[in-house]
């Protein structure tokens, strides 16, 4: 007997068993809601509707009980118990009082969530499209029946057109066919003659999206049903009675009527033309709503009489036959005042809301339904509830129960379309999703709850149309005032044409723009065609995001998508004047006017052009209409994108077709006409109006008669074409010019025009040939100006007007063979020639433009003017000749000088002073000298200004010549002095230079003009501080005093040094000593020394460090390559080791040397040495280990422990025991740390700002749990928005509990302990960049060296790996290579695998007591040692081997093989392993392999010869990327120093890739200043210049200059950026970056000469302000108080007239 439970009255069922019989097992639907009830004593009397009841179980028994009668009795579920808490919710969320669980299950409203995938929905058609149909179902909702989801019959025809399709294309019948009765065969069937609109079908849900999980941002929600009757009709056999509603296919059309196919096997319709609605229109394939009339076997008669209330439904075989479209009898059990709930078939719950009732008040719907009684209603929907059940939804609406095939949409919103608002509506009544409203005496409206708003009162409520539920026949209303209040409730209602202001600008590409129209109720798209009026390469530049823009809307299509123009010809129209036409219906009120208007060029055609019009609309402007000349292709005439003012000559609405014309009246066009053919070439000046400008020209246009010419950039001036450029773009439309026309053509009416002063002169003197006559008559000997015509290999073409053109060739066109006159000259460009020959029978001449001896003499002696009166001529000027000369300007190493007219000459700062003793001022030795000082010289060589290097010899002195002199008062007196040479020096020699430049690690001193000097860093002095600030103790210039310390005679370079003692060898060095050393690398262990000499020691993080609580990489990662002073704490001659000490004496965190230095108590500070199970080992000093065991790492449980602790981390502890130096044991606990002493931060004392390291703790969906370091238990959440700078899918991607973060606190709550952060990298950007900088330090190549822990372990600690044994073992390794990538590959490589791999060695706990160490040995004895195989560094090739097995896509562990190899001098296995690694890793793993390749590059150029270099160096290029590859191994040709290699390198590198790549040119220009071969770098520029395409000119450039001022020669940096800012004077950042190169130099008057320049340019206010502000910092860090003033009041004339000119 089953036991009993209580239940509710409603739920029990009506008659209980006491005795043995078993109650059959009832439906799904019946189980879920229903359980065994045994009532404990007395009898009730049964309400009739239990009596009901009754008689539905049994039905219930019948229908579903046979197969289970006697089965297991279903036992009782087990009711949940219910928290107060929910149950208040669950009542708040119900509108009725809901007694039941039936009534809580039921569905009220269909929405997207309910309509699961399986549910079954009564809808109609609503709109057809060419490959779907859009079906109405109720509460507003939509789905989508595509062609495939028919039905069968339909698909067959669109597979049967796929095959015949198929077939042509085989045969080739597509290109030979022109039936066009053939073409519409092969169209897709025309949906609009398979259904209509207003059509009633039974769907089915295939696709919800709104129930799918989605991956991607896709919001938008769309239902897809199908209409296919083997899906929709799932009947048995027995189901298909009288009054059945079923969906039906047309299989075929008879005589009598059609075969139907109504989806079950074996059965088969068929309606009669009499009982077809409309039989006419029935398709095979088209599908329809019919009712049985009758059933003959296997075959079923169907009509469409489905409005008839006695077409209902009284027997089913099972529940799946309850479908939509079915009129049924619904059993009221409880009325509610949102609806009626009840039973279909006693078996299935339903309901009919109050909206389908079209009864909204409980009381009225109480009066007119009992509880009992049936109610006739149709189907509408089955879905299912959230547990699984079916639950119907039903109507009782006349136009559903009818099924009337009329749309109700068109005349509901003909009489209040969308938008119109109702001042004044009823409430009907409420619902849980809806309210009611009465619109008139029979219209009603619905709000949905998201529509509402804030309403001040329920009476009389003011609402807005939004649309029109044809279903439920109700309008879709908002009565939330924002939206009633708005002026455009959709994107279709803006009116076409309508001026916008305040767009705001959202997102630009060269694409299109996106915008914020209407304070941002909506979106719009400006086209690429409307961004601007004249084509914009970059509009980002010109458009920036979030400010604001004017535009018209250009046209907004069907889906809602609204277009927007912003170019100034459209946005700017007078609608006074010009009428806009955005419908064909103004387009005939505009021709009728014979007005004109506006339209856009939108494409080209062979006969024409396609002009766009607004609201979508199209032209068409012939060629004949075009102009009044012939025009043979458009694009000649006309630009893409152009706006043009066109008539329309013909308007056919019917045919969407418009016809424009561009042609002028009559008597303009005669007067046009006139003046093209009066116009004399090379004679006539025009005065003209700047119309239009584009890329290389300006378009204009002569007043009042609009005949329109051109003026190419080239012609604007005799100057330079970047000179041009700039001012051009200095040219505004509008504008006045006058110039002389040159070229016309009659055809097109259109003239070329000069502004060039050089042709104009002579066409104003008349001396500008223009015949062949006037050639003839100038003579052989008179020059004549012109321009170039064109470039061929014939020569040059030099014209004087467009039709007479002369002919140069190459021979007559330069001085010398050696130089390209391709290069030399270019289109347009201005040049004086003279006749050379004459062909009288062809009338044609030859001209030259080199210059006669003659010439050249008559100008050189013209211009000659010395500024020594002795000296008469050029000849004068002869080697030892002592000469006055005028100084040009001063720099900072050198004098310029003038002799004469463009003869000038240069003063080495080490030709002016005997002595050292005789400079005054040590940093800059020439600030006595001024410009204009004449002073006395001796002539002592040439100074080639390419190359940059001194010839001690005197000839060929021409304009343009520089000569090399001096001023040293004993080179005056001496009549055969030569300056210091390279011969005349030796080691040991005391000489003094002056600082040239400062490059990587040294600086560069210039002894003589001929001699050059280095000085490492290291050498420069013996105070450290002087190293670290190079530039301010040694700026360009300064003297120096150095000693020679080496003579490389291969180079020609001494190396000097200005240290009084310097230790040359390991020998030399002594323990406790202070040395000067170099930071070379900087690791999380160790620091890396440089001593000088070869020597480099190590220094290890707790020696390193004068606060622990630092990391080394935040101590020192900005600091690479700068100078510090060390102490040698040990040296190991024969090892070459050197361990070195950073420690002050009053550093922070106290050193501990021993276990005597440390009490039971005291806080100490430590890294993070191994994690082992047992806990952690911390180091307190490099020779002072202490272990915590893991009850002691924190206060709280941290599941994953060994995930918080990572080797050198800094951790703060409590000493507990110190019996020994090897036996410390101390705390991490937070609580036991702080103590009274507040060490640790807690929640009060944390504030706002602080920032944190920290450990994951726990990743959750909306953020991250973050455990912060030196807290007491202090934990905060990171929520998702603060997790970085954009917010990130999936954090548990990104974040794992244990993983490291950095963390700033943004908000504080003491009193509930919560903290809130934020991991965002943008507050972290400093530390970012100083580690960046560290990083690409960090590639610079070291010799590896060993430091070691010199203290014995007892046997407790041997089992123990020392992470400084590893250190140990990488470091010394004299053989082995190094990668240019970043990283060592010798032995050194091993802590990297070491890192990888589990770092778990047994460490012996030492807290146990003594008694049980007999018994831990014994256990050793036992123990598998096989673990220490992956602890312990590989020793041999056994072990490699098995790290291989283990990790074979490891290139670290292969190239620790490959070193361990060559360390045994074993060359050709090292070879082996790296092919083999090659073979092995996976060819996924590119970087992986790439390792492979540098390493094997390496090896080859330190052990290999030049033929095995090369061959892997081809290998490598085929397999891997070949940019990266050469990139690589210049790399490692400049790390070894084999620069010849190098440069070879980077020309066939340039050559391969320097059409399509900056970086090469770039680095090929870093490698020539580096070397001192400066001279070829211009060389370079032009040749990356005719490489490069036009839009990476500027990048390129600008590095280039950036090179000149860092490692060049500041002069001709800054000759680069002026040629930048003229041709590109409006990118501002380029001035910028000019700026910036000028502060690095501290050229202060050109920085503010450079400030007052870009403050004239046209700025925005945030550019100003920008340039003001750095201008202003500049002087105060100058200390200028004057400058500062002088830049405060220019910021403040400037405001005053921005702010006028706004006025």
């Amino acid at each position: 007997m089953a036991p009993s439970t209580k239940r509710k009255r409603d739920e029990e069922f009506p008659l209980s068993r006491e005795d043995a019989t078993q109650q059959p097992e009832a439906s799904s639907l019946v189980r879920s809601t229903e359980e065994v009830s045994f009532p404990r004593g007395g009898a009730s009397a049964l309400t009739p509707l239990e009596l009901k009841q009754v008689a539905n179980e049994a039905a219930s028994d019948v229908l579903f009980g046979n197969e289970k009668a006697s089965g297991e009795t279903s036992k009782p579920r087990k009711q949940k118990k219910e928290s107060k808490k929910t149950s208040k919710t669950s009542e708040k969320k119900n509108s009725a009082d809901v007694s039941g669980d039936e009534a809580t299950n039921i569905i009220r409203h269909i929405t997207f969530k309910n309509l699961k995938v399986g549910s079954y929905v009564l809808g109609q058609v609503s709109e057809i499209f060419n490959n779907d149909i859009r079906i109405s179902i109720a509460d507003g909702i939509s789905g989508y029946v595509n062609m495939t989801h028919i039905s069968e019959q339909f698909t067959s025809i669109l597979e049967d057109l796929d095959e015949e399709m198929e077939d042509k294309e085989e045969n080739g019948e597509y290109d030979s066919s022109d039936d066009e009765k053939d073409d519409k065969e092969n169209e897709l069937p025309d949906l609009h003659k398979y259904f209509r609109i207003g059509q009633w079908l039974r769907a089915y849900v295939t696709v919800n999206t709104a129930t799918e999980t989605r991956t991607k941002k896709n919001n938008k929600k769309r239902l897809e049903l199908s209409l296919e009757p083997t899906i929709v009709n799932p009947f048995e056999d027995e189901d298909l009675v009288k009054n059945c509603t079923v969906q039906c296919a047309v299989k075929s059309i008879e005589d009598h009527g059609a075969i139907l196919d109504i989806g079950l096997d074996g059965f088969t319709g068929f309606i009669s033309k009499n009982d077809a609605a409309n039989f006419s229109d029935l398709l095979p394939g088209s599908v329809f709503l019919g009712n049985i009339a009758k059933k003959s076997g296997k075959a079923v008669t169907i009509n469409q009489v489905l409005s008839s209330k006695k077409n209902k439904i009284t027997q089913i075989s099972s529940v799946d036959a309850v479908l939509p479209g079915q009129s049924v009898d619904l059993l009221c059990e409880e009325i509610f005042k949102d609806g009626i709930v009840g039973k279909a078939f006693g078996l299935v719950p339903g309901f009919i809301n109050s909206s389908q009732l079209r009864v909204f008040k409980e009381d009225e719907m109480k009066h007119n339904y009992a509880i009992g009684t049936n109610v006739q209603a149709r189907i509408i929907a089955t879905l299912l509830n959230e547990d699984g059940e079916k639950i119907l939804m039903l109507s009782t609406s006349p136009s559903i129960t009818s099924l009337d095939a009329t749309l109700l949409e068109a005349d509901a919103l003909g009489a209040f379309p969308i938008g119109y608002t109702f001042e004044s509506t009823k409430v009907l009544g409420t619902d849980n999703s809806y309210l009611y409203l009465s619109l008139d005496g029979e219209r009603i409206g619905r709000v949905h709850k998201s529509h509402i708003g804030s309403l001040d009162s329920k009476d009389n409520l003011k609402a807005r149309v939004l649309g029109f539920d044809t279903i439920d026949n109700m309008y879709e209303m908002s009565t939330n005032p924002d939206t009633v209040d708005l002026k455009y409730l959709r994107a279709s209602d803006i009116p076409i044409g309508i001026l916008l202001t305040g767009c705001e600008i959202v997102s630009v590409s060269s694409s299109g723009i996106s915008l914020k129209i209407m304070n941002g109720q909506f979106t719009a798209t400006v086209p690429a065609l409307h961004i601007s009026d004249i084509r914009l390469v970059y509009p980002e530049r010109k458009f920036k995001i979030g400010s604001k823009v004017k535009g018209r809307v250009l046209t907004i299509d069907h889906k809602g998508h609204i277009y927007v123009t912003l170019k100034k010809s459209l946005v700017g129209i007078d609608e006074d004047e010009t009428q806009i036409v955005s419908s064909y219906k103004v387009a005939m009120d505009v021709k009728s006017k014979n007005e004109k208007t506006v339209a856009t060029v939108q494409r080209f055609t062979q006969f024409g052009a396609i002009v766009a019009f607004f609201g979508g609309i199209t032209g068409f402007l012939p060629n004949a209409e075009i102009s009044e000349v012939f025009v043979k292709k458009p694009e000649q005439h006309l630009r893409l994108g152009q706006t043009v003012n066109v008539k329309l000559l013909n308007v056919d609405p019917e045919n969407s077709k418009i016809l424009v014309t561009r042609k002028v009246s009559g008597e303009r066009a005669q007067e046009q006409k006139e003046k093209i053919d009066n116009i004399v070439l090379g004679r006539t000046m025009l005065k003209v109006t700047v119309v239009e400008r584009t890329k290389d020209s300006l378009i204009v246009e002569i007043p009042d008669i609009n005949l329109r010419g051109i003026i190419y950039v080239g012609q604007l001036s005799d100057d330079r074409i970047e000179q041009n450029r700039a001012a051009m773009k200095k040219i505004v439309v509008g504008s006045e010019l006058e110039g002389l026309v040159i070229d016309k053509d009659a055809k097109t009416q259109l003239f070329n025009l000069s502004l060039k002063k050089s042709l104009i002169r002579d066409a104003k003197k008349g001396t500008l040939p223009t015949t062949f006559e006037e050639i003839k008559e100038l003579g052989t000997s008179t020059p004549v100006n012109g321009y170039v015509k064109s470039i061929s290999n014939t020569g040059i073409f030099v014209a004087f007007n467009g039709k007479f053109v002369g002919l140069v060739l190459p021979s007559y066109a330069v001085e010398s063979r050696d130089i390209d006159f391709s290069q030399k000259f270019y289109v347009n460009q201005s040049v004086s020639a003279r006749v050379l020959r004459i062909d009288e029978d062809n009338e044609r001449f030859l001209l030259t433009l080199r210059e006669t001896p003659s010439e050249k003499k008559r100008k050189t002696q013209a211009s000659f003017n010395a500024i020594d009166s002795s000296i008469k001529s050029v000849n004068d000027f002869t080697l030892g000749k002592i000469v006055e000369c005028k100084i040009l300007n001063v720099k900072k190493n050198q004098l310029n000088v003038i002799l004469s007219d463009n003869i000038h000459g240069r003063i080495d700062v080490s030709e002016i002073f005997d002595k050292v003793d005789n400079v005054k001022n040590k940093k800059e030795p020439l600030s006595k000298f001024k410009k204009d000082d004449i002073i006395k010289a001796k002539i002592i060589g040439n100074h080639d200004h390419k190359s940059h290097k001194f010839l001690p010899i005197v000839q060929d002195i021409s304009n343009g010549s520089i000569l090399e002199m001096t001023m040293k008062p004993s080179a005056l007196k001496k009549s055969d002095y030569r300056p210091l040479s390279f011969e005349d020096v030796s080691v040991g020699d005391e000489l003094f230079g002056f600082v040239n430049n400062h490059k990587g690690d040294s600086l560069w001193l210039t002894v003589s003009p001929s001699l050059k000097a280095r000085i490492p860093i290291i050498d420069l002095s013996e105070n450290t501080s002087d190293a670290a600030s190079i530039d301010d103790k040694y700026p360009i210039g300064a003297v120096l005093s150095v000693k020679i310390q080496s003579v490389d005679t291969d180079h020609s370079v001494i190396t000097a040094t200005n240290r009084s003692h310097t230790s040359k060898t390991i020998s030399d060095l002594v323990v406790g000593s202070d040395v000067t050393a170099r930071i070379a690398k900087v690791t999380e262990g160790y620091l890396l020394l440089d001593l000088g000499n070869k020597m480099t020691g190590i220094c290890f993080i707790t020696d390193a460090l004068d606060d622990y609580s630092l990391s080394l990489k935040e101590a020192y990662g900005n600091k690479i390559n700068e100078m510090i002073n060390a102490k040698i704490v040990s040296v190991d001659v024969d090892e070459k080791k050197i361990q070195l000490s950073l420690r002050s004496k009053d550093a922070v965190t106290p050193t501990i040397s021993s276990a005597e230095d440390i009490t039971p108590g005291q806080i100490v500070h430590g890294f993070v040495k191994k994690v082992v199970d047992k806990g952690i080992f911390v180091y307190l000093s490099s020779k002072i280990d202490a272990f915590v065991p893991i009850s002691k790492l924190s206060d709280s449980y941290l599941k994953e422990w060994k995930k918080f602790y990572k080797p050198f981390q800094p951790v703060i502890g409590k000493v507990v025991q110190c019996e020994n130096s090897e036996r410390i044991l101390i705390t991490l606990r937070e609580s036991e740390v702080n103590g009274d002493l507040q060490i640790l931060k807690n929640y009060n004392n944390i504030n706002v700002g602080d920032i944190f390291n920290g450990s994951v703790k726990n990743v959750t969906d909306f953020g991250v749990f973050v455990k912060l370091d030196n807290t007491v238990n202090c934990t905060g959440l990171a929520h998702i928005s603060e997790i970085a700078d954009q917010k990130p899918d999936d954090i548990s991607a990104l974040f794992g509990p244990g993983d490291k973060v950095k963390a700033v606190v943004l908000k504080v709550n003491a009193e509930k302990k919560q903290l809130s952060l934020s991991l965002k990298a943008s507050h972290f950007t400093s530390e970012k960049s100083e580690e960046k900088t560290t990083e690409k330090d960090n590639d610079e190549v070291m010799e590896e060296v060993e430091f070691g822990n010199e203290s014995d372990s007892d046997v407790d600690m041997d089992a123990e790996e020392d992470t400084h044994a590893n250190i140990d073992l990488a470091a010394m390794s004299t053989d082995g290579l190094s990668l240019s990538t970043g990283f060592d590959w010798t032995a050194a490589i091993l802590d990297q695998a070491n890192e990888s791999s589990s770092d778990e060695s047994e460490d012996e706990d030492f807290t146990e007591t003594k008694k049980h160490k007999h018994r831990r040995r014994k256990e050793k004895i036992v123990e598998d040692k096989t673990i220490d195989i992956n602890t312990r560094a590989p020793e041999s090739v056994a072990d490699f081997e098995r790290l291989i097995i283990g990790n074979p896509n490891s290139s670290v562990i292969w190239m620790n093989y490959m070193a361990f190899q060559l360390q045994l001098s074993e060359i050709e296995k090292g070879r082996e392993i790296a092919e083999r690694a090659l073979k092995t890793i996976n060819f996924r793993e590119e970087a992986e392999k790439l390792n492979i390749w540098i390493a094997m590059l390496n090896l080859e150029n330190t052990f290999g010869s030049q033929e095995t270099l090369e061959e892997v160096f081809r290998r490598a290029c085929q397999y891997m990327d070949s940019f990266t590859i050469h990139n690589k191994l210049l790399s490692i040709y400049q790390m070894s120093q084999k620069l010849d290699a190098a440069a070879e390198l980077f020309k066939s590198t340039a050559k391969k890739f320097g059409g399509e790549k900056v970086s090469i040119w770039v680095s090929w220009a870093d490698f020539l200043l580096s070397n001192n071969k400066s001279d070829e770098v211009s060389q370079i520029l032009n040749n990356a210049l005719r490489a490069l395409p036009k839009r990476d000119h500027i990048e390129v450039v600008r590095k280039f200059a950036q090179l000149e001022f860092s490692k060049g020669e500041p002069e001709k940096g800054r000759s680069l950026f002026e040629g930048l800012i003229a041709d590109a004077s409006k990118r501002i950042d380029i001035w910028n970056v000019y700026i910036d190169q000028e502060i690095k130099i501290k050229e202060k008057s050109k920085v503010e000469d450079l400030f007052e320049r870009v403050i004239q340019k046209k700025l925005s206010k945030k550019q100003a302000k920008f340039f003001f502000n750095k201008w202003l910092e500049f002087e105060e860090a100058n200390d200028d108080a004057k400058m500062t003033d002088y830049v405060k009041a220019k910021a403040t004339e400037y405001v005053e007239k921005n702010n006028k000119d706004e006025q």
